[in-house]
């Protein structure tokens, strides 16, 4: 007796073996979910923005030697400028008060992302210096100015967390900026370009808990805009931060 040739396709689930045509059915179908998911995560990773070119030299310490300026504490170089902050999640304001204006060396680890340079100074080695290189910064008030952009903190913004802004790093920034870490502003100019403020208040008081309802959120900011050097600082007052349309 001649046995239908479509029961051998019928598969019971405790059977050892698929039929052969069921087997390269399920192979194909396999293969092509395999393949599927490939390209999935290829596209996602080619849809990423790439990440800022920025580096943190973690743990290298060299000596630098200049001019301590203040609000937010600045060393002016002979021939650069250097935000400064301290080890971790601190800022060093209360560290150099007193300081201001005078002739420091220290030993820093440099952070950077483009132009933007900061240094986190290992603990201890802040002192008096006899360098002799001459405060020739200046405050220039460039006038008043509105901006939309975002609130960062300028440590890992500028180069310790790559991204260093958006929502995914928004707690890290809170902590941050609470720590005494100087708050940034960043924006598009007229020619599109991103640029790095630094964020005081209307007298160039720090500022720090004031701004963290709106880390990390698309915020309209009206201030003056100050340069002193080659930095930039929005001075404002955060009363007066609005979110765009309101």
């Amino acid at each position: 007796m001649n046995r239908d040739s479509r029961t051998d396709d019928f598969y019971i689930g405790y059977l050892p073996k698929a039929p052969e045509s069921l087997a390269k059915i399920l192979v194909r179908i396999v293969t092509a979910l395999i393949l599927l998911g490939l390209l999935v995560g290829v596209l996602l990773v080619l849809g990423q923005s790439p990440f800022a070119a920025s580096k943190f030299e973690y743990g290298q310490y060299r000596e630098y030697d200049g001019v301590l300026e203040k609000r937010p504490p600045v060393l002016l170089t002979r021939d650069s400028r250097f935000l400064l902050v301290a080890a971790g999640k601190h800022g060093l304001a209360e560290t150099v008060q007193g300081m201001e204006g005078k002739s420091v060396r220290l030993k820093g680890s440099l952070i950077q992302r483009g132009p933007d340079a900061v240094l986190e100074v290992l603990p201890g080695s802040l002192q008096a210096s006899l360098s002799g290189i001459p405060n020739t910064s200046r405050l220039i008030d460039l006038g008043p100015i509105k901006l939309t952009g975002e609130i960062v903190d300028s440590k890992c913004y500028l180069g310790v967390m790559n991204p260093g802004n958006g929502k995914v790093h928004r707690d890290c920034a809170a902590r941050c900026i609470s720590g005494g870490v100087p708050p940034a502003f960043i924006a598009r100019d007229a020619s599109g370009d991103i640029r790095t403020l630094l964020l005081t208040g209307p007298d160039g008081q720090s500022l720090n808990r004031e701004v963290l309802a709106f880390v990390a959120e698309p915020i309209e900011i009206s201030g003056r805009l100050v340069r002193s050097g080659s930095t930039l600082l929005l001075k404002a007052d955060p009363a007066g931060f609005r979110h765009p349309g309101e």
